[in-house]
């Protein structure tokens, strides 16, 4: 297979394949067992991880406030603003689907944001000239020019970040925003959160070339099996899949600009190299592991170089993990 195979996998896709603040609230109070003084019965209050005086139909009625704004079309800021109070006030299951239906809309919207970026063709050089220094979104209200102002402004309440890569800037998720919901859903959807803000957090790629180590490759890899191993009926479980096979991609290939192999000598990148026999010596076995190992294994016997039993073997695996 071609190398060009990987370059679907730019800085817009792999975090599109492709951040959010931290908040973390108090512990809840709920109601503890019902105990009898004077023939009154009480309620010890104590310490729980349900949601306080919140009954049924209280929770009920936020769900169904929620879903009516999605279906009116309500802004993505208004949306936000809405569970940011009330996501406390109800189950973690329920909190899990407030977070699932809020990521669907910004995936939803983001198209229609990422064309308001290149709709002034001023934009783009705005954008380059307030950010010459090193790229910051919290400086928005420096800028003076109204229109990017009002639309960097509007990409952040709206829960995306800003991305630049070949010269160019787009909204991505920000899946560290996310990370404030933490506590109140359900422990598939907060591990998912994790995975996905350290992808929003440092993207992987950016203009075809992998700007994290080979090291941290595997150990996202790892980390993206461990949830999909675990959490095999998740809603998200499906797009962790699809993130993995792009990291068993990075893994197996590189990318154009970061092969994994040097396109004259067919020698294997010293740095992986030593990143995959290092990935080796610790952690339990996994399917993804034994991938690593079978593979360093072909690879030592052609004295680390690009076969073509090498790359039989990777194209063979590519599509068909997980």
């Amino acid at each position: 297979m071609a190398m060009t195979f990987n370059k679907k996998y730019s800085a817009r896709t792999v975090p599109a394949v492709l951040a959010i603040g931290i908040f973390m609230g108090g512990v809840f109070t709920g109601c503890g067992p019902v105990a009898t003084q004077g023939g009154v019965n009480y309620v010890d209050r104590q310490e729980t991880s349900m949601p306080a005086a919140n009954n049924k139909d209280e929770q009920d009625k936020i769900m169904k406030d929620f879903q009516a704004m999605i279906e009116n079309d309500v802004k993505l800021p208004e949306i936000i603003k809405f569970v940011d109070a009330n996501i406390s006030k109800v189950s973690k299951e329920k909190a899990a689907k407030m977070v699932d239906e809020l990521e669907k809309l910004q995936q939803e919207f983001l198209p229609d944001i990422d064309k308001r970026f290149y709709s002034d063709g001023t934009i783009q050089a705005k954008m380059s000239e307030a950010f010459a220094e090193g790229f910051d979104l919290d400086k928005i209200f420096a800028i003076e020019d109204e229109k990017v102002k009002g639309l960097l402004e509007e990409t952040k309440n709206s829960g995306y970040k800003v991305e630049t890569a070949e010269g160019m800037f787009f909204p991505v998720i920000d899946y560290e925003f996310y990370k404030k919901y933490s506590e109140y859903v359900t422990e598939d959807i907060r591990e998912y959160i994790n995975i996905m803000a350290v992808e929003s957090s440092s993207t992987p790629a950016k203009d075809a070339a992998l700007v994290i180590g080979w090291d941290e490759v595997l150990k996202r890899a790892s980390n993206q099996e461990k949830f999909i191993n675990q959490y095999k009926d998740s809603v998200k479980v499906d797009k962790v899949r699809e993130l993995h096979r792009k990291y068993l991609t990075f893994t197996l290939f590189g990318l154009n600009n970061t092969p994994l192999f040097e396109y004259d000598s067919k020698a294997m990148d010293p740095k992986a190299k030593e990143a995959y026999l290092k990935f080796l010596e610790y952690g339990n076995s996994s399917e993804f592991r034994t991938i690593v190992k079978d593979y360093m294994s072909l690879l030592e016997k052609s004295g680390y170089k690009l076969t073509d039993e090498v790359v039989k073997f990777r194209e063979n695996l590519v599509g068909k993990s997980n």
